[in-house]
């Protein structure tokens, strides 16, 4: 893979000249072009003529389509991100509706430490303008492995199922060492993953005592397994 090509993932909207006039300053590697997939007239005379002007430049052209839903176009684009995490991602919030433009600012926050570099920017009226973004504090790695397990479990989570995933994928580790390696399970499972997902994000509910315990998630818990 080549590293450090310049990454612009935009949204298609209907004005195309001023998009055109930005990649000639900011000059695109590679275009990811986010749009709807219904059909509207304009939308595609605006791909053509973006895909017209990209070939004259050997930027390459991607199209990504989506449907409306918003938890899937956050997927969509930590995909790309993830794919492109060795070169520079600009997220242009411009262009196109304001549910995909809150989509970039969000993914901006969520997916900066999985990338080389991440900007966000602007093109209004052909100008190309870098923008600051910010950081979000994200629940470590192996709440998310918890969350995607909970979600994906629809008959039901219980605790000791909960805690055979997450050692068995090595999620979760303990000392060798130990002389009662399950009941040292359960407290790494206790203060790793659930207390800090229960108490601090509020992610999941825990209903029951020890092992049989079962766990759901939240209300904010189902976001955030939809995310990722």
């Amino acid at each position: 893979m080549i590293q450090n090509q310049r990454i612009h993932i935009l949204n298609l909207g209907f004005n195309y000249e001023w998009i055109l006039e930005s990649f000639q300053k900011s000059r695109p590697d590679k275009v990811y072009l986010i749009r709807k997939k219904v059909e509207d007239e304009r939308a595609v005379n605006a791909q053509k003529e973006i895909k017209k002007f990209l070939k004259k430049t050997s930027a390459e052209l991607k199209i990504v389509n989506f449907d409306s839903d918003i938890y899937e176009l956050v997927k969509k684009v930590h995909e790309i991100i993830s794919k492109e995490k060795k070169n520079i991602i600009y997220l242009c919030i411009t262009p196109g509706q304001r549910d995909s433009l809150s989509v970039f600012i969000i993914s901006s926050m969520l997916f900066h430490n999985e990338v080389k570099e991440i900007c966000l920017y602007s093109l209004k009226g052909g100008e190309f303008t870098t923008l600051p973004h910010f950081q979000m504090k994200l629940p470590k790695s192996e709440i998310i492995e918890a969350i995607k397990f909970i979600a994906l479990n629809e008959e039901g989570c219980t605790k000791k199922k909960l805690r055979d995933h997450l050692f068995e994928k090595k999620i979760l580790k303990i000392s060798k060492k130990t002389k009662f390696p399950e009941h040292s399970q359960y407290v790494k499972l206790n203060r790793a993953v659930l207390d800090p997902a229960e108490h601090e994000w509020h992610l999941i509910k825990i209903e029951g005592k020890k092992r049989g315990s079962k766990v759901t998630l939240t209300e904010e818990g189902e976001k955030w397994s939809k995310i990722f």
